[in-house]
């Protein structure tokens, strides 16, 4: 394991500042790993040391999180100094999936509703907590909020801690979250770092918000933080920017491609080659009027996806095929750190995998005799994912035929206001 930094305390920290020299940034006597240098073995240090009690700093889906075990006091207390926090302020803690949540909150409908359809995903879930964990975690409502992240990392320590972890953001209360270790260090005093026992360094992060914080424990949801993704019901998403729409492309493919329902697509199979050909080709159906973002979602899920070309809108050719290139930022199964952070999605795109992405406009499509010359149905194999903008042009016919052959995600478009689009899947 290679130690990328460890330093004793030193004149050029200042007051216990952090001071900078050639772009190294000096610390007071801190562990910090980078997670690329012998990952199993990273996460398994982490583990130990959470589990042990210990304050981590770790990289998550969102912005780098402090993580302690939730059910350990001594942990927990160290977190809330650090953070400056009361208790009863809530601290949101990531779990592996919904039996791990159920052993910490209960769930209503709704909430069973919310983590079906949008989890895994940059959502936090605030539901009724079964005061398992230690004080200070659960708010003074006995409320808790739970995270599932589309993580690799996180999937990864959690796992192998067997319970979850805090999820809360590495920074002090009152301060904007932290993409990368550096502005992470740059405001802290010498005494705060001394909490810390361990950075996992994976980099800067993309600049995605934190969760969105969703509270579930009534009959209607409330949305008490607003982050990349935001929604009006369990199966509703919201959109006030085409980079909002692109975040939301990207997030369903996500949950298609891991096999989550809706949509539901069989994980892929992970095998020596790639995905194998035991599995119906995705297919998005894209409806609703003109200018609500259709072809925003659908250039997004072929870039996504390994598109090198510009895609452009097929109205005029019916379809366009674009190649699929190999990705290694989506490559699961075979760890590929390189992407950061690495989602739990998307299949290898290797020899045997995905190689084409279909982009179809059927608006000017009047008769199924339109769809029988480009032999229609014969365009979709295992090896393709598609995005049909205005399907409801091929008629019932060929829909249920299609339906037949693929598996289907329907996604609908609807204008709210001039600004705001409903995306309902």
């Amino acid at each position: 394991m290679r130690l990328l930094r460890r330093f004793t305390p030193r004149n050029d920290v200042i007051n216990g500042s952090v001071s900078e020299r050639n772009n190294i940034v000096i610390i007071t006597a801190m562990q910090i790993l980078d997670i690329k240098d012998n990952y199993n073995q990273i996460i398994k240090q982490t583990a130990e040391l959470i589990l042990d009690g210990g304050l981590v700093v770790f990289p998550s889906d969102t912005v780098y999180i402090l993580a302690v075990d939730p059910t350990n006091e001594k942990g927990v207390k160290k977190l809330l100094e650090f953070k400056n926090r009361w208790t009863g302020k809530a601290i949101s803690v990531a779990v592996l999936n919904k039996k791990m949540a159920e052993d910490f909150v209960t769930l209503n409908e709704n909430s069973r509703g919310i983590y079906k359809n949008l989890l895994p995903g940059p959502f936090t879930i605030v539901s009724e907590g079964k005061h398992k964990v230690a004080p200070g975690i659960e708010a003074e409502n006995g409320t808790l909020g739970i995270r599932i992240p589309d993580n690799k990392y996180i999937h990864d320590l959690v796992e192998l801690v067997g319970r979850p972890i805090t999820a809360t953001s590495a920074n002090l209360s009152g301060r904007t979250p932290n993409y990368s270790i550096q502005s992470f260090l740059r405001p802290l005093s010498k005494k705060k770092m001394e909490m810390i026992d361990l950075i996992v360094d994976a980099g800067k992060l993309p600049r995605n918000k934190p969760s969105t914080v969703i509270d579930a424990t009534e009959s209607e949801i409330k949305i008490l933080r607003r982050g990349d993704l935001i929604t009006g019901k369990t199966t509703n998403l919201i959109s006030k920017s085409e980079k909002e729409t692109e975040k939301i492309a990207e997030f369903l493919l996500s949950k298609s491609l891991s096999g989550q329902n809706p949509p539901t697509l069989r994980a892929p199979s992970l095998e020596k080659g790639g995905l194998k050909t035991k599995h119906k080709p995705l297919v998005f159906l894209l409806s609703g009027d003109l200018g609500c973002g259709k072809t925003v979602f659908s250039r997004k899920i072929g870039h996504l996806l390994g598109v090198k070309e510009k895609i452009t809108s097929p109205t005029y050719m019916i379809y366009n095929e674009y190649l699929i290139s190999p990705n290694p930022s989506l490559i699961r199964g075979e760890q590929n750190l390189e992407q950061n952070p690495p989602t739990l999605w998307a299949p290898s795109l290797e020899k045997g995998g995905l190689k084409m992405f279909l982009h179809m406009d059927l608006y000017k499509i009047t008769s199924e005799k339109d769809l029988e010359e480009i032999k229609f149905l014969t365009l979709f194999s295992e090896d393709t994912v598609s995005c049909i903008e205005w399907p409801e042009q091929m008629g019932e016919n060929f829909l249920d035929k299609l339906k037949e052959k693929t598996r289907v995600v329907s996604v609908n478009f609807e204008y709210v206001d001039e600004e705001t689009r409903e995306i309902r899947y």
